[in-house]
């Protein structure tokens, strides 16, 4: 049973891929990329933990077999669903192009937010920046530092689009940000904003399209750089200062050791969830939403400012890691995930799919926004991407959290710096509304490329 349902899971990612692939744009709609974390992450891991799995905890894998391809089937439900809630559109959408400097002037304001987080976290402690796990002021800023990839985002496709000076500017600024986070700290969600903005901002802004060789061929080796980033970091870090690693250095990496077909110990992420299954089902333990709330109260209640007791107090007491230890024996390893596979089983058992649809929904219908036109849209789905692409390995209420925070500094700075439109609004929704900005910026008598004026 369980080698059914993994093979299913297998073909159902490589299916995705390829379908994806052979649409022009399909390597950046989100199914397509998710397929390609299920294949280059999930699979791999789960491959490797059903070697060991003993007769206790079979059924269990196979239960989480089945869950997490129900979440993967579940995000193509929410995406065609957003897409198709998207494109039919309201009558009275109004398909709004924000004017250049109102862009620009955005970018820089949430740039220079970024670059005050960066130069306050320089000038922490050096103890305090070097100890394992981050607390106080000191997390509130690396939170806050994430709005780096709607400057990112924004720059780029102003650059594109527009080619200006200030443009330009803005750019450097951005990518100033990420340069350290990718060649010397090996940050992975840095490395995934970065190709994410990339790409989105070439297709967006003039609608170029990267060769879909180098994306056929970049996904296994983003998967090896994925699995060794902790030997990259150790190179990185290994004389006390952190320095960008020589090429002869990262050549004497064996990447392929480091995958879960090499070794066992690459696979802690998918022995957690497997654990958790095995908690939620032998135990009848549910959180129901209470560690997707306990997660919403650390980002946002900072206890510098109501106190650690205030804050212990909005938070559930559910004591997951010591229900584990006590009832399974289990301790999971320090700094590995619950993955979102886990952690939304063990919220709701398998109505935790409701995370993964709500999710794919939110992106397909940002997705289908920005294709027509909408730049905001394809703000949010920009900054959304690499949240969305983490969250199988993070937790399920990642990508929620994280918009929030992004939804909240994007909203804000629309209302208050305030983003011009440009020409008269036109009233319509879907194709249809964009061909007509289109037509109405034609001079009179164009019959089109190839068309034939009677």
């Amino acid at each position: 049973m369980v080698e059914l349902v993994f093979w299913c899971l297998t073909g159902s990612c490589g299916l995705a891929v390829i379908l994806g692939l052979r649409k022009p744009s399909g390597y950046l709609e989100f199914p397509t990329l998710v397929a390609a974390v299920f294949l280059g992450w999930v699979v791999p891991q789960l491959w490797q933990v059903r070697q060991g799995v003993t007769f206790v905890e079979s059924e269990y894998f196979v239960t989480l077999n089945l869950f997490t391809l129900a979440c993967f089937l579940s995000i193509h439900l929410g995406w065609n669903w957003g897409v198709g809630v998207a494109r039919r559109g309201s009558p009275s959408f109004q398909l709004r192009a924000p004017s250049y400097k109102g862009l620009l002037r955005i970018g820089f304001a949430i740039s220079a937010v970024a670059w005050a987080m960066q130069i306050g976290m320089g000038m922490r402690p050096l103890d305090e920046l070097n100890m394992t796990q981050w607390s106080g002021p000191l997390t509130i800023m690396y939170f806050v530092f994430n709005v780096k990839v709607i400057a990112l985002f924004l720059s780029i496709y102003l650059a594109i689009k527009y080619r200006s000076t200030a443009s330009y500017v803005l750019l450097a600024s951005a990518v100033a940000l990420y340069i350290p986070l990718i060649l010397i700290y090996f940050r992975r969600r840095a490395m995934v904003e970065m190709f994410t903005c990339l790409v989105l901002a070439l297709w967006f802004a003039r609608r170029v399209i990267v060769p879909r060789i180098f994306i056929v061929f970049g996904m296994p080796v983003g998967a090896l750089v994925i699995f060794g980033v902790g030997a990259l970091r150790s190179i990185a870090s290994e004389t006390g200062e952190w320095k960008m690693p020589t090429l002869a250095q990262i050549r004497a990496i064996d990447f392929w050791s480091l995958t879960p077909f090499a070794t066992e110990h690459a696979t802690p992420e998918l022995t957690n969830a497997l654990y958790l299954v095995r908690l939620a089902d032998q135990w009848s333990f549910h959180t129901f939403g209470a560690g997707s709330w306990n997660r919403i109260i650390f980002q946002y209640v900072p206890a510098q400012l109501v106190g650690a007791d205030l804050k212990n107090w909005l938070m559930f007491d559910l004591g997951v890691a010591e229900r584990l230890y006590n009832q399974l024996y289990y301790a999971g390893s320090t700094g590995a995930t619950s993955t979102a596979m886990g952690d939304a089983y063990l919220e709701f058992g398998f109505f935790g799919v409701i995370f993964f649809v709500a999710m794919a929904y939110v992106m397909g219908r940002w997705w289908a926004r920005a294709s027509r036109g909408d730049v905001w849209a394809a703000t949010f789905y920009a900054s959304g991407l690499a949240p969305a692409l983490i969250m199988p390995t993070a937790y399920a209420f990642y990508f929620f959290n994280v918009m929030i925070l992004y939804g909240g500094v994007i909203c804000g700075a629309r209302y208050f710096l305030g983003s011009p439109v440009t020409g008269r609004p036109v009233i319509g929704s879907g194709v249809n509304a964009a061909s007509r900005v289109q037509r109405a910026k034609r001079p009179s008598g164009y019959a089109g490329r190839g068309a034939t004026v009677p």
